[in-house]
């Protein structure tokens, strides 16, 4: 058994447990059809048949859960609703947090993070703690630390990175939400490859203290994995800093750039331009003006830029774990990768650092003004079809690495680079995998997005529904 201590539930109840959605479950505690320690015990019982399966879940805090469940009033308008909470940048206090990398295994945490607070503030139960890459660095979820997290799809593919053990567990039922972060497509490119709404806000609407401000030189962002729309909207509702964002009306015509090629002379496969066709007659039945055009920005510096800050970052959040370690890092406590990032970090000057930010928002000025001339930008969601297990290697040669990565996503780091509200959804089914398209608004237009999606979505298949894998499953 995986998890800490035996659950009460049956079967039964698991079968109707993994059916539900963050607002029916609170409907059924609320009601009193269920209790809150059943449903607890619903995720456990639903971890410990599939997690194998899956190495979604890494770590679990059975006591924490219980203490929630005693503390918390049970009015809220979440009770009782279990939690998944992504084992990188998202800390519990007196649990692990290991960011996936053997240099920060040992951690155990001091704080609880401003977005866990205020998830617990609503009733949901923190329980366990999900499988990322070391320090967010890779688009697939195979850290050296934990292993491999599987797609539920296909248990040969990855589920995507870094919020990939979210996606998994999400997708699977364990439970129906899970805390994410997105700093180059980090919850949009796990939800794609296992059929769920990712959507990355704007920056700066949700929680990221209690250290920071800003994640990742304001490219990263905190929300939530969810399986229903009504959910994730739900819950950017909740979760947002207090401020008044445009409300867009539901029947007016909007005008969306569907953007032509990748951002990158990068190979797109057919089930994505097939998913893209395919919402672009949607759209056209739904009233919508649909454009062709193509993106010219200057890609390479870009990158480079982004590289700039992501170095930097990944050698501060190092340099911090040696100083409370009082001790330096060693190579063995890194993958490749991260280290090569961590020695570039530590070259960098501040003349650097704050160059490639003015850079940024500059190369971006002429993407904020056609945003000002347009409604939403569609792109697909990925490039090509979840990877096979171990086909992005860590101790890939730098370049190689970055470049595997951009082949296999090239549309969703470019709205973590401009601060652009982006959301997937899935589309479509290709060989049982889930397809999903990817839309893009101007700064704080986010619930354009909800709204367009929830107009989709009544011409889409249901995807809200968890994959009823089992251990019998190879």
């Amino acid at each position: 058994m995986f998890l800490s201590f035996k659950p009460l539930g049956n079967l039964m109840l698991v079968n109707e447990y993994i059916r539900c959605d963050v607002h029916a479950l609170a409907q059924l505690i609320k009601k009193k059809k269920i209790s809150a320690r059943e449903v607890l015990d619903c995720a456990l019982m639903r971890a410990n048949e599939v997690n194998p399966l899956l190495n979604a879940i890494v770590l679990s805090c059975p006591d924490f859960a219980m203490k929630c469940l005693k503390n918390l009033r049970g009015d809220e308008p979440y009770y009782g609703v279990p939690l998944l909470v992504k084992d990188l940048g998202h800390h519990i206090t007196g649990v692990r947090s290991t960011e996936g990398s053997r240099f920060f295994a040992m951690n155990s945490d001091i704080f609880t993070s401003d977005l866990v607070t205020k998830l617990i503030s609503l009733g949901f139960i923190p329980f366990a703690k999900t499988n990322t890459p070391e320090l967010g660095l890779s688009y697939v979820t195979e850290s050296i630390l934990h292993g491999p997290c599987r797609n539920p799809y296909d248990l040969n593919r990855t589920c995507g990175g870094s919020s990939g053990g979210s996606a998994a567990a999400v997708s699977t039922g364990i439970a129906p939400i899970a805390t994410a972060s997105d700093g180059g497509g980090s919850i949009r490119i796990p939800a794609s490859c296992c059929g769920l709404i990712g959507f990355k806000p704007t920056n700066g609407l949700t929680p990221s203290g209690p250290l920071t401000n800003e994640l990742w030189s304001g490219m990263a962002v905190n929300f939530v994995l969810t399986r229903s729309l009504r959910d994730s909207e739900a819950l950017f509702h909740e979760l947002i800093t207090p401020r008044k964002l445009p409300m867009p009306s539901p029947k007016k015509v909007l005008n969306i750039i569907r953007l032509e090629g990748a951002f990158s002379p990068v190979p797109i496969a057919s089930p994505y331009l097939i998913a893209i066709h395919q919402t672009e007659e949607l759209l056209k039945k739904l009233g919508h003006r649909i454009q062709k055009r193509s993106l010219v920005l200057d890609f390479k510096t870009i990158g480079e830029c982004a590289l700039t800050l992501i170095a930097a970052n990944t050698f501060t959040t190092i340099k911090i774990q040696e100083m409370q370690l009082k001790r330096k890092v060693t190579l063995d406590e890194l993958e490749p990768i991260t280290w090569d990032f961590y020695q570039k970090g530590q070259a960098i000057s501040a003349f650097e650092y704050l160059i490639a930010k003015r850079k940024l928002y500059q190369l971006f000025r002429p993407l904020h003004q056609l945003l000002r001339e347009t409604d939403v930008i569609l792109t697909p969601a990925l490039a090509q079809l979840p990877l096979l297990v171990g086909e992005l290697k860590t101790e890939d040669e730098f370049a190689d690495y970055l470049q595997k990565n951009l082949e296999f996503s090239p549309f969703t780091s470019l709205f973590n680079q401009a601060d652009l509200p982006a959301m997937t959804m899935p589309v479509m089914f290709h060989n049982y995998l889930p397809i999903s398209i990817q839309l893009g608004a101007a700064q704080e237009n986010d619930l354009l997005l909800y709204s367009l999606a929830k107009q989709l979505q009544l011409m889409l298949p249901d995807f809200s529904q968890a994959i009823n894998i089992t251990a019998n499953r190879s």
